[in-house]
């Protein structure tokens, strides 16, 4: 078997972030075969290099699911009882190619083992998409996360909002400071323009900007929360109802009665701290902690997307000759309850959940649209679904079934003018038709004349 994957450049294991590795290949050049030294009475021999997988369990971990030549790309797996797993802060200067998941490679057993386990914990996995919390984590285990006991709350407003001020002055400051200084270079470039031309202006000093003094060092807020309240450990953090969170003690909370392993209600507040935003984490022992229910309902829009089949063929490769249904079938209960079954089992993309657990006005809109992937340019029909909330809505991504890529949502418009993904050359597009789904079985699709 070869990897379709686009090839990338090799980079160590310490490079990377936790959320750039999980669910990802690794290929690992047989060049890299000494710094796995340590692990090679384990490791099943290999006349090539390894194919891993890399995943986080508590921490990131790197498994080895088979070899794989780095020059052809062709690989294979070994048994599943051989298959090694080792902590990635292992070897932190391993050199490793990445390569994205496709349908092909998510079929091995172990692979499969490990997207059903994060699956069934898709809620703690949904927050770690939450960029602004990983200052908080823990290097080696992500899902762990420092926060501060909510024991004086108007301390912590008086710190925040004195952080939020000090920023503020700081880039009215800033700005003040480029603005004179690009007033200098004006006044110097008309001096050198004109340099015997006298004015009252060029009597005038030039308005400096001196930065308040006041205001350097910044205050670290982290560090001056730190110094204030109590810090402690929680992990699993998940989105709760009503717009709220929620976590899991790692110890006993002293003068609680809440003990190691207790849900505890958790408030997130980002702050910005040297131009990038952060979330501090605040434990509120006394505050209820809410429920994770989940309430969708299908999104009634005021136009469905056509119901329209396209009949591509390339006339110069005779070998592609495709149809493809797009649309939605009306209020298409069948594809719906598909949906709510993909939510409830995890399957969708864990940032999603975040919105559909803490707010009660979610819905659905969904069809079925073309997509062509930016890498190999395959052509397929995957199901397009957008979470809608009166604020706001959220696409799921989607990639290509084949190498794992990006994929972009073809058009109507551009159907007819796409190539075909074999040889390049323009698709011959046969007139359009209507379809319908037959009621009577689950998945047909009926052509209307």
């Amino acid at each position: 078997m070869k990897l379709k994957a686009k090839r990338i450049k090799r980079h160590m294991v310490r490079t990377y972030e936790f959320w750039q590795m999980n669910l990802r290949l690794l290929v690992i050049a047989e060049d890299q075969k000494k710094l796995l030294e340590d692990f090679s009475a384990k490791l099943p021999p290999s006349d090539s290099g390894y194919l891993a997988f890399s995943y986080l369990d508590k921490d990131l971990r790197i498994a080895f699911l088979g070899t794989v030549d780095d020059e052809s790309d062709e690989y294979e797996f070994f048994d599943n009882k051989e298959i090694v797993s080792i902590p990635a802060s292992a070897v932190p200067n391993l050199l490793v190619r990445i390569v994205k998941l496709s349908e092909e490679l998510a079929e091995n057993p172990f692979i499969q083992q490990v997207l059903q386990e994060q699956a069934n914990n898709a809620l703690a996995m949904s927050t770690l998409t939450i960029r602004a919390l990983d200052s908080r984590r823990d290097p080696q285990q992500p899902n762990r996360l420092r926060a501060f006991l909510v024991e004086d709350e108007d301390k912590i407003n008086e710190l925040i909002e004195l952080h939020a001020m000090r920023q503020s002055a700081l880039e009215e400051a800033e700005e003040q400071a480029a603005a004179a200084s690009k007033k200098a270079k004006r006044t110097k470039k008309k001096d050198s323009d004109h340099p015997e031309e006298e004015t009252e202006e060029d009597d005038e000093e030039t308005e400096e900007v001196n930065e308040d003094e006041s205001l350097s060092p910044q205050i670290n807020i982290s560090d001056e929360l730190e110094k204030a309240l109590q810090e402690l450990w929680v992990y699993d953090l998940t989105p709760a109802n009503n717009s709220s969170w929620r976590a899991v003690l790692e110890a006993d909370l002293s003068g609680s009665k809440l003990k190691a392993g207790d849900p505890v209600h958790v408030d997130l507040r980002f702050v910005e701290q040297e131009g990038e935003e952060i979330a501090l984490v605040f434990v509120d022992p006394e505050a209820e902690v809410e429920d994770v229910k989940i309430e969708v309902s299908s999104y009634r829009a005021t136009r469905l997307p056509w119901r329209k089949a396209y009949e591509l063929e390339c006339l110069a490769n005779h070998d592609f000759h495709e149809t493809y249904y797009l649309g939605r079938n009306g209020e298409d209960s069948k594809l719906f309850n598909k949906i709510v079954a993909d939510i409830r089992y995890g399957r969708l993309d864990p940032a999603m959940y975040i919105d559909m657990v803490q707010k009660d006005d979610v819905s659905m809109d969904f069809s079925r649209e073309l997509y062509r992937c930016r890498h190999c340019g395959d052509l397929h029909v995957t199901r397009r679904l957008r979470l809608v909330t009166e604020e706001s809505s959220m696409s799921e991504p989607y990639y290509c079934p084949k190498c794992g890529e990006r994929s972009s949502q073809v058009k109507r418009v551009h159907i007819a003018s796409l190539n075909c993904p074999e040889c390049h050359r323009p698709l011959d597009m046969k007139p359009e038709k209507v379809w319908y789904a037959s009621e009577e079985e689950d998945d047909s699709i009926l052509l209307e004349d």
